[in-house]
């Protein structure tokens, strides 16, 4: 394969990159929106059932803590006013007594009674001690205003101090302290908080269940959205939805459908005008939104021309009917050759047609497309004779004109109706070739045959000069045979798969 042929194949298959339009390519990772809503919603109930339970659980605590002060203090009180005769009396016996029957009780876990200067005077159980000594060295208890609520640990366990004064007639007398525990306050808040918690677990479990519904249900619509704007990427305009809806969703969704229904209308505009225009020339008067102006400019281009041989006297003798599939069989063979020759039918001419390479797309190997696009032809329709002759009919065949150079390439005709086409005497003597060439022959000129990126890949026999109509002096001109070993195996090898393409078309 030459350097121009791959050069042109790379340029052919970076313009088939850009104007195919492959999915996306497949980026990182995205977590579906409704497990984003659900995980939004779940975290908000979490904070606020947290935020919740820790609120009650503070304000469980803080009741049973009083209700713990509330019992202490009315012990403390009930003691008091039993020991004030007792204390006045200096009844020891008595004292001990009432302090040791005061412990047996579950929730008295020490009792202490106390003279008005501090000292104690009788006790019983678990009760605070102070540390300080007294001026004697004897021990002593804490003063009474140290002692209310006041807080320690013994054995393990969280103990508390009630004190109440106690009076007779209005004369203090002495104090009494009472402990209790807070072992009760501690299994208390251990099972409220126990309950708080799979409370808590059950309502995010339900709650859970109940946002991922709600989730499901509010990213429907969205996830809608999402797959009718990828079914339209994919070329797909066939919207399928819910119901109408009354919100903005069903505003956007309203609005897709819409522009999904103009996509359609304009693909269908665009695969209509491209059966009446070369694919490259519709794709272009499509990117142009109707900007096409009557005018063109100079290219270096190739035009060729094929058309039957006999044709007139042929058609005398068929139905209307029968021509036209006659030349549409033909017709669509020419079509296959040029599209892969990368040139374009620039029109039809009766039982002609006129295919042109290099415009409106540049292509620096066009000449050797074009008359690789007639030995396509030539092969294609060698191929179809045989097929006819088979059934019984008669073969056509085909002749062609091959010239390159200068022409002026772009919107010809008025501005009401135009056609892109070329035109220039570069043209016309590939027109006037194609009428002195005989059946099955492909006429070239010794300009373009002297190419040497022609000369050096065709196989061609000289013929004398001819005359041609419209033209003075007489055109050197060449036969073209075939192409060189390796060009031709791999143009042998695409029309046979042409030919099974229009054989798998037709059938």
């Amino acid at each position: 394969m030459s350097d121009n042929q791959a050069k042109n194949r790379g340029l052919s298959a970076g313009r088939y990159a850009e104007t195919a339009q492959p999915g996306r390519p497949p980026g990182p990772f995205r977590v579906p929106i409704v497990y984003r809503i659900a995980l939004a919603i779940g975290v908000l109930m979490v904070g606020c059932i947290g935020i919740l339970a820790s609120i009650i659980v503070q304000n469980q605590n803080q009741v049973l803590r009083q209700q713990i002060d509330d019992l202490g203090n009315t012990i403390a009180a009930q003691i008091a006013r039993s020991v004030a005769e007792p204390i006045m009396a200096d009844d020891q016996l008595a004292l001990d007594v009432l302090t040791t029957s005061l412990t047996a009780d579950v929730n008295v876990l020490g009792t202490a009674i106390l003279s008005k200067d501090g000292k104690v005077l009788a006790q019983a159980g678990l009760t605070p001690n102070d540390e300080r000594r007294s001026a004697d060295g004897k021990e002593a208890v804490a003063l009474p205003q140290t002692l209310q609520g006041f807080e320690w640990e013994e054995r393990g366990r969280r103990l508390v101090a009630y004190i109440r004064p106690v009076t007779f007639k209005h004369v203090l007398a002495g104090h009494v302290v009472v402990t209790l525990s807070r072992a009760a306050l501690k299994r208390s808040m251990e099972n409220a908080t126990r309950n708080i918690v799979l409370a808590s677990i059950l309502v995010l479990v339900f709650g859970g269940f109940l946002t991922y519904l709600l989730s499901r249900r509010l990213s429907r619509p969205i996830d809608e959205l999402v797959n009718a704007s990828r079914a339209m990427d994919e070329g797909s305009y066939d919207l399928r939805a819910s119901p109408d809806r009354d919100d903005e969703i069903g505003g956007v969704m309203d609005v897709m459908k819409r522009m999904a229904a103009g996509a359609q209308r304009k693909q269908e505009v665009e695969s209509t005008l491209k059966r009446y225009l070369s694919p490259r020339v519709a794709r272009a008067v499509l990117e142009q939104h109707g900007s096409q102006d009557l005018g063109g400019r100079r290219v270096e281009a190739t035009v060729l021309f094929a058309d039957i041989v006999g044709f007139t006297s042929m058609a005398e003798d068929m139905m209307p009917e029968d021509v036209g599939t006659l030349l549409n069989q033909y017709f669509s063979h020419i079509a296959r050759a040029c599209e892969w020759n990368h040139g374009l039918v620039d029109k039809y001419i009766g039982d002609g047609a006129m295919l042109v390479f290099g415009t409106p797309e540049p292509d620096e190997d066009h000449c050797f497309h074009g008359i690789r696009c007639a030995l396509t032809v030539k092969h294609l329709v060698a191929l179809e004779n045989a097929r006819r002759e088979k059934a019984g009919h008669v073969p056509v065949w085909f002749r062609f004109g091959l010239n390159s150079g200068s022409m002026l390439a772009g919107n010809m005709g008025a501005n009401e109706r135009m056609e892109y086409t070329v035109v220039g005497d570069s043209v016309n003597l590939a027109s006037r070739l194609s009428t002195a060439s005989k059946a099955g022959q492909i006429i070239i000129t010794e300009a373009i045959y002297s190419r040497p990126e022609i000369r050096d890949r065709i196989i061609a026999r000289e013929q004398r000069s001819i005359h041609l109509r419209g033209i003075q002096q007489p055109v050197a001109t060449y036969v073209v045979e075939e192409l060189i070993p390796g060009e031709n195996e791999q143009l042998i090898r695409q029309v046979e798969t042409l030919w099974w393409q229009a054989r798998r078309h037709s059938a």
